[in-house]
């Protein structure tokens, strides 16, 4: 812990503010400090006025006036806040003019501005102060967690473990001050990472589950069982009319409902019964509304073959025993 000499002299003044900047002149360095602590870029400033408010300031820089043989030293430092009664109010726009004394911060004063301006209820801590560790930082959980995020970062900078540390805590923190309920996480570790990080977690892979055939989606569905490189408009136009087809009649809703079920649909279909629908097709005759003049069928009416052709006969898919085995995953 960092404590103050009251008896110490501290050279120093503040000869400019604006709005967002506060410009001050140290005359030594030395005594401009508190103990063992080093002033630098980052550090934090208190500037006390008249009417017992005392402004917080992060120093942004610093520059060396020379002059008669006299060495000054200018800060300049960023305004955060104002402490009064104890309490940190975000703005620097609350300080009388002229402030009348300028001091290094201690650390009762630095985790103020964090540990306090936070309901206890609501209180999610998953960090500390980088320029001082000894500081928490807690955020509001409630408003943490309904916003979308990111971790943006280089390569090896520490993204997949801010987001396993933010995960661990949330879920180590039930019993604390703040705590998730009944909420669940899903991590969609693409790339492996964080199985070691959660060894009690539920843990699904390729192994472990399965998905039934009927939600793929339309490209996927033609991919896997169509030819789709003979770019043949009607077995993709018969596979589509299968489909629906079987998704309506399996559909228990309404009849409003069901008019509007289409290829991705996510409703269960029977590729069997997609593949009876194929060779039925493939072996259709159509009646062209015409008879023959003469011969032995004179008088009989031509057919033609229905709207399937080679392509689109049973063995057109690409493994009866894909389609079998998929079948029982219905």
């Amino acid at each position: 812990m960092i404590v103050s000499n009251p008896d110490e002299k501290i050279n120093a003044q503040v000869i400019a503010v604006f709005p967002d900047k506060v410009k001050i002149v140290v005359e030594d360095l030395e005594n401009f400090k508190i103990a063992e602590e080093s002033l630098k870029v980052g550090s934090y400033l208190k500037i006390a006025d008249n009417e017992n408010a005392v402004l917080i300031a992060v120093i942004e820089n610093f520059q060396i006036s020379v002059g008669e043989g006299v060495q000054n030293y200018i800060i300049e430092a960023f305004p955060l806040g104002v402490l009064r009664n104890g309490k940190f109010e975000r703005g620097g726009d609350s300080l009388a003019i002229p402030p009348k004394e300028v001091v290094p911060a201690t650390i009762e004063d630095i985790k103020k501005i964090y540990e306090d301006t936070v309901n206890s209820a609501e209180s999610f801590t998953f960090s500390n102060l980088s320029s001082n560790t000894e500081v928490a930082v807690p955020i509001n959980g409630n408003k943490f967690f309904n916003k979308h995020i990111a971790i943006v970062g280089s390569t090896g900078s520490g993204k997949s473990h801010t987001l396993a540390k933010i995960i661990q805590k949330a879920t180590s923190e039930k019993n604390e001050n703040f705590h998730l309920n009944n909420s669940h996480v899903i991590v969609f570790d693409i790339h492996s990472e964080y199985k070691m990080a959660f060894p009690n977690a539920s843990y699904i892979d390729i192994s472990n589950l399965t998905l039934p055939y009927w939600m793929l989606n339309s490209e996927e569905l033609e991919e896997f069982f169509l030819d789709t490189e003979a770019n043949d408009h009607n077995q993709r136009n018969i596979f589509k009319e299968s489909i629906i087809l079987d998704r309506k009649q399996k559909f228990t809703g309404e009849e409003q409902d069901k008019q509007r079920i289409h290829l991705d649909s996510p409703i269960p279909f029977d590729i069997n019964e997609v593949l009876n629908f194929a060779k039925f097709k493939n072996t259709e005759q159509i009646d062209t509304g015409d008879t023959y003049a003469s011969g032995e069928k004179k008088g009989q009416p031509k057919l033609n073959q229905g709207r399937a052709n080679s392509n689109m006969r049973c063995d057109s898919f690409k493994s009866l025993m894909i389609i079998n085995k998929l079948s029982k995953l219905l």
